[in-house]
């Protein structure tokens, strides 16, 4: 699709307001993103394969460049990390499958402290390091304390700091979150001992962020995500948390989204609140995401185990649809919140919308993205992501970033 035809974009209410914006009966909010359009070139760089070896690889959950100038690739069933040189050619591993030093059971992330690679193993609670040859620099396994009942968990390792410290999480049971036992999540500082530094944040939990049919015995049963969804999301870094309260608006004062940076003591470094207009949740767009799930359930079981009445009354209404969907920090700061419905270019292809800000918070432009392009590192005008081809197999991509449009 051409430059041309995405400045021309045909925006739905329910996305975005350009051009005269959209109108619902609480007015018109002016939308800061409008005057600035950031879009993807045509791709660069596509590396994967169904069958070759060099290339073929499983489900990526991590992807980061490194100050080498290699692009490094998490694979968790595989259990390794594989590089690849800037034209999109092998460059080696890092790690393998195992429970050794150096080797990973289920490594769920993976970042830079200088030119030491760090990787985080979920099962193990271990973080490996590496240097940029890729061999094995040593190991911290942080004291991990699993005793407590579901609704009052302690927090666990989750994230390493440089400085040897480390972000904690307390388990989100689906089954306490969905029966309204667990209320809440806290997030802490702790050293490698297990000790809580700091507490940094408490996230709320409400039984209506997750979508499930509970079994009749008072535990357990199916647990999947709200369609309509707007459960209050975090993003872990190394100087603390980014949150992120998209509740959709329930009708009283200002739509807005909320975005609060957390600093590992606890303190509000910032807060930024974003007006939107919103939009309605329709009676026919709540009973076609019902009459999906219902579906959806004869696919995975063979037979209806869940009738209509089971799932209207496990699905969540807002009366109107948030306004994000989620968000990405990006290596230069930005922060990209990713609107909640895409939009249709002219020749009929669905996009990704995203407000994009600098790291203050301050608008910065409106991003629009193929829906193909599942993007996962913005950094400086690179843009690496993953695409699907029609058989599902998984490839890296490479686009550059339009700032001019």
């Amino acid at each position: 699709m051409s430059r041309t035809s995405l400045a021309r974009l045909a925006m739905p209410c329910a996305a975005a307001m350009i051009a005269g914006g959209c109108r619902t009966d609480t007015g018109s909010t002016p939308d800061p993103f409008a005057d600035n359009l950031w879009t993807l070139s045509e791709r660069e760089i596509r590396v994967g394969s169904a069958d070759d070896p060099d290339y073929a690889f499983g489900p990526i959950v991590d992807l980061v460049p490194g100050p080498d100038g290699l692009l490094y690739t998490m694979h968790w069933g595989a259990g390794t990390i594989r590089r690849w040189a800037p034209d999109g050619t092998p460059a080696g591993t890092v790690g393998r499958k195992g429970e050794g030093p150096g080797e990973f059971e289920t490594p769920l992330g993976m970042g830079f402290f200088g030119d030491s690679l760090w990787v985080w193993d979920m099962d193990a609670y271990r973080v490996s390091y590496f240097d940029l040859e890729g061999a094995f620099l040593g190991s911290v396994s942080p004291k991990v304390d699993i005793g407590g009942s579901m609704e009052e968990s302690p927090p666990r390792p989750d994230r390493p700091l440089r400085d040897g410290t480390f972000i904690g999480v307390s388990p989100a049971w689906s089954d306490g979150i969905a029966r309204g036992t667990l209320t809440e999540t806290p997030y802490v500082h702790m050293d490698a001992d297990g000790n809580r530094l700091a507490r940094i944040w408490t996230r709320p939990r409400a039984p209506r962020d997750v979508f499930a049919i509970l079994d009749d015995d008072g535990f357990g049963g199916s647990y999947s995500s709200q369609p309509f969804g707007d459960d209050v999301r975090a993003s872990t870094a190394d100087e603390g948390l980014l949150v992120l309260d998209r509740r959709a608006w329930i009708g009283e004062g200002e739509a807005s989204v909320k975005l609060t940076k957390i600093g590992l003591d606890g303190d509000t470094l910032l807060t930024v609140a974003i007006p939107y207009n919103p939009v309605p949740l329709t009676a026919e767009r709540y009973d076609s995401a019902v009459a999906a799930e219902v579906e959806d359930w004869r696919d995975r079981s063979g037979s209806l185990t869940a009738d209509e009445a089971d799932i209207r009354e496990a699905m969540y209404r807002p009366d109107y649809l948030p306004a994000v969907r989620g968000f990405m920090q990006a290596r230069d700061g930005t922060i990209w919140l990713r609107r909640f419905d895409p939009v249709e270019s002219e020749d009929g292809e669905l996009m990704i919308e995203s407000w994009v800000l600098d790291a203050e918070g301050v608008a910065l432009a409106r991003a629009v993205t193929p829906v193909s392009v599942g993007m996962m590192v913005v950094s400086g005008d690179t843009v690496w992501g993953i695409e699907h081809d029609e058989l599902g197999v998984q490839y890296i991509v490479r686009y550059r970033l339009n700032r001019d449009g």
